[in-house]
């Protein structure tokens, strides 16, 4: 990693991220790039090199509120980019506890209410700070938890989900460059003491990478083997869309039917994820077994089964039990990890809860030829304890809901387009 001290100049940054648009235009009348900013030295160098990239950004900060000074923390950086012509927000997050996988609970809240923001605000571009040395701490990670070669990929330069795009210039930067970039401007920013907490794995590992930087190239090589299996993740994804169009069919109601024909673990571990509403997809041993013997089973949130009546297929829906409760239907409030409630002109009706139609099903003659476990697992409103309405069979009996309606939108899309690398593939 040679001049890993040197400050990031503002054509760099800039040549870094055009590539990665397109951009709107940058005026105040349309929605801003969005930064998000925890005030630690990564994401406040972001928000500073975005701000002179172009006029119209706007920072999110986010409180989870887990340690004591983290509101004062959030004041101060939201105080530290007023300085700088950032205008900005924080978001709390409110009763978050401590416990088990608090890291990953941590990420999992950020990211939603980040996102929300972002769909608030009407904006489609999220730019996150991660830099090289996050890059070589997940690669290691990923390889030490057996994961398979798309994992060790690890961050992609541009995810995207079906709300916004995730944006990542600074995966080639080393963290010493940021920071260096802040001393020569004269920036102060904060440092998160739980960073440096050695009982989360990932802490771990940056103390034992943080002497290869100058010695043993040991985060060059994990780096470079992020870049190939990123590059060979974006051609698998291109086989994969092919793959799925042929071979795949799925419907808006939350299932999916597909063939066994030439079926392999990627695309079965995507199909998993897709209708489960899951982030990831099961252990790769497991979908490994099912697809050298597919057979019914339940895994990872779905059931997977003959299609019986449906025709020569298999069938992929929602696993029953796994099913979230109900909840208030929000204007754009995702259910189930898949489901979002659009609601015209954001009326709200706090009575009216979505949940499962369940075994609320047997109401209805007319099933439109589907399978009672997948009229179980549709998404319904309810008013109390009667059914008011089932969009995907077009039911309803309360004309005051009678233009509202459920969209099938999982957290992870079926086809993938994760951005590795800029150079384009043939």
């Amino acid at each position: 990693m040679h001049n890993f001290l040197l400050p990031v100049s503002q054509n760099e940054f800039n040549l870094i991220l055009e590539p990665l648009g397109p951009w709107g235009e940058d005026n105040f009348d349309s929605s801003p790039v969005i930064i998000a900013v925890s005030g630690g030295a990564d994401s406040l160098c972001l928000a500073l090199l975005a701000s002179r990239w172009r006029q119209n950004v706007f920072a999110l900060i986010v409180d989870h509120g887990i340690r004591n000074e983290s509101k004062e923390e959030a004041i101060l950086t939201q105080k530290r980019l007023k300085c700088l012509g950032i205008p900005s927000e924080i978001l709390i997050i409110e009763n978050f506890k401590r416990g088990s996988a608090l890291e990953e609970r941590a990420r999992i809240k950020r990211y939603q209410i980040l996102i929300d923001t972002c769909c608030k605000m009407g904006s489609v571009d999220l730019l996150l700070g991660h830099h090289a040395g996050d890059q070589a701490e997940t690669v290691m990670m990923r390889i030490q938890s057996g994961s398979g070669n798309d994992g060790i990929a690890s961050m992609a330069l541009i995810t995207d989900l079906p709300q916004v795009r995730l944006i990542r210039p600074f995966l080639k930067i080393s963290p010493q460059r940021l920071k260096e970039t802040l001393r020569k401007e004269n920036i102060q920013w904060v440092e998160d003491p739980s960073n440096q907490d050695i009982q989360f794995t990932r802490n771990q590992l940056r103390k034992e990478l943080s002497v290869s930087w100058k010695t043993s190239g040991t985060v060059s090589l994990l780096l470079k083997r992020a870049w190939e299996e990123g590059k060979k993740r974006m051609e698998n994804d291109q086989l994969q869309a092919h793959y799925i169009m042929q071979n795949i069919i799925v419907r808006s109601e939350g299932f999916a039917l597909f063939s066994n024909l030439s079926m392999n673990e990627r695309v079965l571990g995507a199909l998993i994820r897709t209708i489960s509403g899951s982030i990831y997809a099961p252990l790769q041993k497991s979908i490994q077994k099912l697809v050298h013997s597919m057979r019914k089973v339940t895994l990872g949130g779905v059931q997977i089964c003959s299609a019986g009546r449906l025709g020569n297929w298999w069938l992929i829906i929602r696993e029953e039990k796994a099913i979230e409760k109900a909840k208030v239907a929000l204007p754009n409030i995702i259910w189930d990890h898949r489901f979002r409630v659009v609601i015209p002109n954001h009326e709200v009706d706090k009575d009216v809860k979505i949940a499962a139609l369940g075994d609320a099903y047997k109401e209805f003659s007319c099933r439109q030829g589907l399978p009672v476990c997948i009229l179980k697992t549709l998404p319904a409103f309810w008013r109390k304890d009667r059914v008011i309405a089932v969009p995907h069979l077009n039911i309803c009996f309360d004309k005051s809901i009678s233009d509202w309606d459920i969209l099938f939108q999982p957290a992870q899309s079926l086809t993938q387009s994760n951005l590795f690398s800029t150079i384009k593939l043939a």
